[in-house]
């Protein structure tokens, strides 16, 4: 039996609609949402590796990287705003930062967060204990691939980017 159930919330389809509206002059970025079968799986990477396996990414297991929401919020908006591979700015960083909080708005207050890594560029990424993040496990073939994982509200979802490879 599936951990994951589908999310037929209307306010993903939009989301998902003014990601790839807002995004179309680069690669695009995935995002999957799915309701748990259970409140929440223990450990939490069962349903983290569940959702990447769903999306045809590779799942980390132990190696998921925990880090607080406020961290959460700046690799989402990095992830909008621009490409992982050089600093191009893709579409203007309020817009992202509005998009962000829809993303982040899905998940309810006490949710966690979870990454693969530091990709690169200016925005510095910390876990729980507030050490400095460096390098990353990639999910994908692709040359880099960054995003966060959420879990919470009897959801899981993902912001993934991949660079084209």
């Amino acid at each position: 039996m599936s951990i994951l159930l589908p999310d037929e919330d209307p306010a993903l389809m939009k989301l998902a609609d003014a990601l790839d509206q807002a995004r179309a002059a680069s690669y695009p970025l995935s995002l999957l949402v799915a309701r748990l079968a259970e409140a929440t799986p223990a450990p939490a990477s069962a349903a983290l590796d569940a959702l990447a396996e769903a999306a045809g990414l590779r799942g980390l297991g132990a190696a998921w990287i925990e880090v607080p929401r406020r961290i959460a919020a700046k690799l989402v908006t990095h992830l909008i705003v621009g490409e992982l591979a050089y600093p191009t700015e893709v579409m203007p960083s309020e817009k992202a930062d509005v998009l962000a909080s829809e993303f982040l708005a899905l998940f309810p207050q006490g949710s966690r967060y979870f990454t693969n890594g530091a990709i690169s560029g200016d925005v510095a990424i910390y876990d729980l204990q507030g050490e400095a993040i460096t390098g990353w496990r990639s999910l994908s073939e692709a040359p880099f691939d960054n995003g966060i994982m959420a879990l919470g509200g009897g959801r899981v979802g993902m912001l993934w980017a991949e660079d084209a490879p």
